[in-house]
């Protein structure tokens, strides 16, 4: 069966609040995921897997890591003469000024593109989510329902279910209901944040005047509410939104358990992404590697364990890092301790300190969003020499060793630069 002409639409432009430091220098879909990954490749590579190869990526928060990253598409073979991939972020026009008030909105300001490209289905997507999926598959039974809408559907993760819609839908998979962010959780299948649009449908409602800016709430939930042909399909497999630190932490962890639950070495589902030139990764003679993965141009002369370490990160001899994320060219210096630890690139652990601990109290800022023990170091910071930060500390981006009022943090602080704005 030839697959009808489909856009791929990628919402790629929120600020991810939850994710602190580490979302205020890029938005989640450009974060580092899985030791040499963003998170939007994961998108990106299920676009070209799945024979779409005209893909818009809608831009607004901290634009410039995901364009660097992005490029003109090499790496997914998008850097096409005909479709390929196309950047869209707010521009001033003659009648209009506005940044993107929502995901409905960021649609309605690109209308004339989206028109342009006269696809028969528009598929919308999430680029801060982790998984693999044939949209094929997803396209083809839209097409056989004569669906105005299909939403995929999946099993929501334990952390922050209420974060989530919950799709209720009939055995046939027509939707009948779709409690979105409820304030009460009462179970059952969410929405994975990927949709396919009737385009015609879709173009009807963004040129309504009165359109509210959300996505959900002023299109999916209206067109559920009029009876429209609204069907859910489920995603089988693993799928995390990786929009907060917990969420994030756990998605990169599973990668290092015995047995992972998301495969990335499936030859025929290659994740795509730009590589760097870098030199092979260095285990030292006095180095123990243990069920983690090992960026290439890494040195490694501690000990790791189910740790994740990105390119150019070093571990130094006596160092210890553990149940860790370690971003690009950081440095964990001779003595110095990680433990469920998430050190973003270029920060500098120094000698004997020790990042992170079993036990500790939720973050006094923001308990919500690092209450499980999980330390964050944003980037291009340093942790003094000697110094001791408890579980569930979040560092800044930008902190110097002058910034620390004393080398005992305890567990749940904040540290933020003194007197100067963060990189």
């Amino acid at each position: 069966m030839t697959q009808p002409p489909v856009l791929a639409l990628v919402l790629a432009g929120g600020k991810s609040e939850a994710l602190h430091a580490l979302g205020r220098v890029r938005t989640a879909s450009a974060l580092p995921y899985g030791g040499k990954y963003r998170v939007i490749d994961f998108t990106l590579s299920n676009c070209v897997h799945s024979g779409i190869y005209r893909v818009n990526i809608l831009t607004q928060y901290a634009p410039h890591s995901l364009q660097g990253h992005i490029g003109i598409g090499r790496p997914w073979d998008l850097d096409r003469r005909e479709g390929g991939i196309r950047l869209l972020q707010p521009y001033v026009r003659q009648t209009e000024t506005n940044w993107y008030r929502g995901t409905a909105d960021a649609l309605l300001q690109n209308r004339n593109v989206i028109a342009d490209a006269q696809a028969r289905h528009l598929l919308v997507l999430s680029g801060d989510l982790v998984y693999k999926m044939d949209y094929g598959e997803l396209i083809r039974s839209h097409e056989e329902r004569d669906a105005s809408l299909t939403i995929a559907t999946t099993h929501p993760p334990t952390d922050h279910p209420e974060r989530y819609g919950y799709v209720d839908a009939r055995q046939d998979g027509r939707v009948l209901g779709l409690d979105e962010k409820p304030a009460r959780v009462r179970g059952g299948v969410v929405s994975a944040g990927i949709y396919v649009f009737r385009a015609r449908e879709l173009m009807a409602r963004l040129a309504d005047p009165s359109l509210g800016p959300d996505l959900v709430r002023d299109v999916i939930l209206p067109m559920i509410r009029e009876g429209a042909h609204v069907y859910a399909h489920p995603l089988r497999g693993y799928w995390r939104d990786v929009g907060t630190i917990d969420s994030y932490y756990e998605s990169t962890m599973d990668l290092v358990r015995p047995v992972p639950p998301f495969n990335l070495y499936d030859p025929d589902w290659l994740i795509y992404t730009p590589s760097e030139d870098r030199a092979p990764a260095v285990v030292g003679e006095h180095a123990r590697v243990h069920q983690s993965l090992v960026g290439h141009g890494t040195r490694v002369e501690g000990d790791v364990r189910r740790s994740v370490l990105f390119p150019g990160v070093v571990v130094e001899r006596g160092a210890r890092v553990t149940d860790s994320i370690v971003m690009h060219d950081a440095r964990v210096a001779s003595g110095a301790r990680l433990d469920r630890a998430i050190v973003d690139k270029r920060v500098i652990v120094g000698r004997e300190a020790v990042v992170g601990a079993l036990d500790g109290v939720p973050n006094a800022e923001f308990p919500r969003d690092l209450h499980t023990g999980i330390c964050v170091v944003g980037k291009g910071s340093c942790v003094p020499e000697r110094a001791r930060l408890g579980a569930n500390t979040l560092i800044d981006i930008g902190v110097g060793a002058d910034d620390y009022p004393s080398l005992e943090i305890p567990a749940g602080a904040v540290i933020r630069p003194l007197n100067r704005i963060p990189a």
